[in-house]
């Protein structure tokens, strides 16, 4: 939806655009506005890894909706892998 401005489950091309998806939580603590979601990569433990800032595009007609980073996030091999479609035609054994 972000780059063809068209729902891919019901074509219609009326979107939403949210800047910050927020967390929804009744209780947030003693903040007074809502924690941005952050797509969450971390170790065992949470003591390593990394995150990322997202941003979401909605459907007005069907709701379907399509969250995407903000900015990429460092491919350290280890919480984030890189995954590349095999080149060339399917394999038929």
């Amino acid at each position: 939806m972000k780059s063809t401005g068209t729902c891919p489950k019901c074509l219609c091309t009326a979107l939403w655009y949210v800047e910050y998806v927020a967390n929804n939580d009744p209780n947030p603590g003693t903040q007074n506005k809502a924690t941005q979601f952050q797509l969450a990569v971390t170790g065992k433990l949470g003591l390593d890894g990394t995150s990322g800032k997202l941003e979401a595009y909605a459907c007005q007609q069907c709701g379907y909706v399509e969250l995407y980073l903000k900015e990429r996030l460092p491919v350290d091999g280890k919480h984030i892998r890189e995954l590349r479609r095999p080149q060339g035609p399917p394999y038929r054994g």
